[in-house]
């Protein structure tokens, strides 16, 4: 039930863009048969979804997320983990941060349970971070993808 309200929006453009795919395959359609997407209906309404549900994916808001990491950095109560690799880390970070490379934490979930929580987690685009708070929040650890290291460095000094 969660997963449903958490995802909602893309849900509901994967509907809209089943209905558009299938309606699409019906009026228009591919007339030799040889188009892979719109020849059969199926696939057609598969592929409307997809894009539907991309789509209205790009409008899902994160301010929430943000506000909640900006003020885990600013008073100090968690650990921001940087997961880039060690020479992307000493080419600049986030300071006072900790850096453990992403594939490493599978072998160092004990060293990240002691670690204070919350736990933000960053790299370069944040990507990376994503996957590592994928990671952590199987392992119940509380966690939040910061995104790349340099917004959360710029979140250290803006004002909440």
């Amino acid at each position: 039930m969660n997963f449903m309200l958490n995802h909602r929006l893309t849900l509901a453009g994967a509907a809209l863009g089943a209905v558009a795919g299938f309606l699409y395959w019906q009026q228009i359609g591919c007339v030799s048969g040889t188009c892979a997407i719109t020849s059969s209906p199926v696939n057609s309404t598969l592929y409307g979804a997809l894009l539907g549900g991309l789509l209205l994916n790009i409008f899902k808001s994160n301010k929430g997320n943000t506000m909640a990491i900006k003020t885990i950095i600013q008073s100090k109560k968690g650990t921001i983990l940087d997961v880039r690799t060690p020479g992307e880390f000493q080419g600049g970070h986030v300071k006072g941060s900790l850096n453990i490379p992403v594939q490493e934490i599978p072998a160092r979930l004990d060293e990240i349970k002691k670690m204070q929580a919350p736990i933000v987690v960053c790299c370069a685009s944040g990507a990376r971070s994503g996957q590592a708070e994928r990671l952590l929040t199987k392992e119940n650890i509380e966690c939040y993808n910061g995104g790349s290291w340099t917004d959360v460095n710029r979140m250290q000094s803006e004002p909440v």
